[in-house]
C-alpha cells in the first residue's frame, strides 16, 4: 500500500508483521503498542477504522522511526551486562549501586530500563580480570567439591577454592600438607587421587538454614573438615553455603546425619553443638537432625503495601524476607 505525493517518493505502510520487524519485537508486543492505554505511548495506524476492510493495520515508516529508539537500542541492558560477566543482575544493579559502573536510564519496550555502555563494560572487565569468575562450592560435571580430600601415597590435599568461570569451565586449587597450591590439572599429573566423593542431592524445599561459625581449621585432618565431608556426602552442595573470612561459616539446611550418633560420633556432635549459631542440633534413633529452628507466620497486607515492601527489598538485593528480618533484628 503505497501513496503518491507531490514531487516526493511514495509513502510506504507497513503491515503489522513488517512493522513488528522494523522494531525487533514480536507481533504480539507490537499489537499492545497499537492498542495501548496511555494515548501517548500508543502507535496509531493510518486506518483504524478501515482496518478490517484493509485486511490489517497500515504504518507509516516514519511513524516506525520515530518510535524506534524506545525499542531498537545499541547499549546493553543490566541483563546482556551479566551475561557478559557471567554473573547474576543483581550483581550488575549492586555496581551500579556503589558507583562502580556508569549507566543512564530510559524507557525501553514500555518501562524504565539501566543500559550500559560496551566500552564501560569494558573498561570494568579490563580493571577486574576476575569479575567474570564467582567462588563455587560444587562442580557438578567433575564432581569436585570444596574441601574435597585428595591423596597420594601418604599424604593429603584438599580442594581449597573452586572459581566459575563459565558453565562448562572452572578452576580449581588444591593445597598439600606441605602447603604447596596445585592446580586441579597439576595435581592429577602428579598422581593426586580425590580419597572422598559424594552424590549430587536434590535441593529440599525447606525454608531457611541452620548456621555454623567452625575457627579456620589448623590442618588438612582437621575435625571439621571431617564435618564439612559428612554434610556433603548427607546433606548435598544444593542444601548448603559455605563462606570463608576470619571464619568459616557453614550454612546447612534442614536434614539428618543418618549414623551420626552420640555412642558413635560423639567428637562430631560436640563440635556440631559448640559451633552451631542459628538452629539446633537434635538427636535421633537413627542420626542427628540438624533443625532450623524457624517455624513459619502469615501476615496479610494491602496488595500496594506488599509490592511497596518488594520494591524496597528488591533495592537491596536482597529477599522480602531478608528485608523483614534485618528490621527484626
Amino acid at each position: 500500500m503505497n501513496e503518491q505525493t507531490p514531487s516526493s517518493e511514495p509513502i510506504k505502510y507497513l503491515d503489522v508483521a513488517a512493522a513488528a520487524g522494523e522494531l525487533g519485537i514480536t507481533p504480539t508486543s507490537f499489537y499492545k503498542i497499537v492498542n495501548h492505554v496511555d494515548p501517548a505511548k500508543r502507535l496509531e495506524p493510518v486506518n483504524r477504522n478501515t482496518h478490517r476492510g484493509d485486511g490489517g493495520f497500515r504504518f507509516r515508516l516514519e511513524d516506525i522511526n520515530r518510535i524506534k529508539p524506545q525499542y531498537v537500542k545499541n547499549d546493553l541492558t543490566s541483563a546482556e551486562a551479566a551475561n557478559r560477566l557471567g554473573r547474576s543482575t543483581t550483581f550488575i544493579h549492586k555496581l551500579i549501586r556503589d558507583g562502580v559502573l556508569d549507566y543512564y536510564e530510559t524507557e525501553f519496550r514500555g518501562k524504565r530500563t539501566f543500559f550500559i555502555k560496551e566500552s564501560e563494560l569494558a573498561r570494568y572487565m579490563s580493571e577486574n580480570p576476575d569479575s567474570g569468575k564467582s567462588e563455587a562450592i560444587y562442580d557438578k560435571r567433575s564432581g569436585l567439591f570444596l574441601y574435597q580430600p585428595f591423596s597420594k601415597d601418604d599424604q593429603l590435599a584438599r580442594v581449597v577454592k573452586i572459581k566459575r568461570v563459565s558453565n562448562r569451565k572452572i578452576e580449581t586449587t588444591l593445597r598439600t600438607e606441605s602447603e604447596q597450591l596445585l592446580s586441579y590439572d597439576e595435581a592429577i599429573a602428579l598422581n593426586w587421587a580425590p580419597a572422598m566423593k559424594i552424590q549430587d542431592r536434590k535441593p529440599t524445599t525447606s525454608y531457611g538454614y541452620a548456621v555454623f561459625h567452625f575457627p579456620l581449621p589448623r590442618s588438612l585432618d582437621s575435625m571439621i573438615f571431617t564435618i564439612i565431608e559428612e554434610f556433603f556426602k548427607q546433606v548435598g552442595p544444593a542444601n548448603m553455603k559455605i563462606s570463608a573470612g576470619e571464619q568459616l561459616v557453614v550454612e546447612v539446611k534442614k536434614s539428618v546425619l543418618v549414623g551420626i550418633l552420640p555412642t558413635t560420633h560423639p567428637d562430631m556432635i560436640d563440635k556440631l553443638k559448640l559451633f552451631l549459631l542459628k538452629g539446633e542440633i537434635i538427636p535421633k534413633y537413627d542420626g542427628t537432625l540438624i533443625d532450623t529452628g524457624l517455624s513459619p507466620i502469615t501476615f496479610y497486607l494491602p496488595e500496594e503495601k506488599k509490592a511497596e515492601l518488594v520494591r524496597l527489598a528488591a533495592a537491596d538485593g536482597i529477599s522480602l524476607q531478608e528485608w523483614i528480618e534485618k528490621r527484626l533484628d
